[in-house]
C-alpha cells in the first residue's frame, strides 16, 4: 500500500502545497492531495492556490504566528518559483 508521502513523490507535489489545500479545505490528505493535483493541471487552479498561500500568510500574520508566518514565506516563496503566478512570467 501507498502512503501520501509515496504518492507526493510519484506527482512531484509537495507536502506544503498539500496542507494549503488541507487547511483551506479542512478535507482529508487524500482528498486535498487529489485536488492540489487537480489545481495544479490550469492556470486558474495555479492561481486559486497562490491565494489559498497568500491569504494563509496573512491569517499566520494577524494571528501573530510568527513560527508558522515564517514556515509559510519559505514555502510560499519555494511554489511561486516551481509554478510561477501565470501571466506574470
Amino acid at each position: 500500500m501507498l502512503s501520501i508521502i509515496d504518492l507526493l513523490d510519484f506527482m512531484d507535489l509537495d507536502r506544503e502545497t498539500v496542507q494549503i489545500v488541507n487547511d483551506a479545505t479542512r478535507v482529508s490528505d487524500a482528498e486535498a492531495t487529489e485536488m492540489a493535483r487537480g489545481l495544479l493541471r490550469s492556470e486558474r487552479g495555479i492561481q486559486l492556490l497562490h491565494e489559498m498561500f497568500r491569504d494563509q500568510l496573512a491569517a499566520a500574520t494577524e494571528q501573530g504566528q510568527v513560527g508558522r508566518e515564517q514556515h509559510l514565506r519559505k514555502s510560499y516563496a519555494y511554489f511561486c518559483r516551481k509554478y510561477p503566478m501565470p501571466g506574470l512570467a
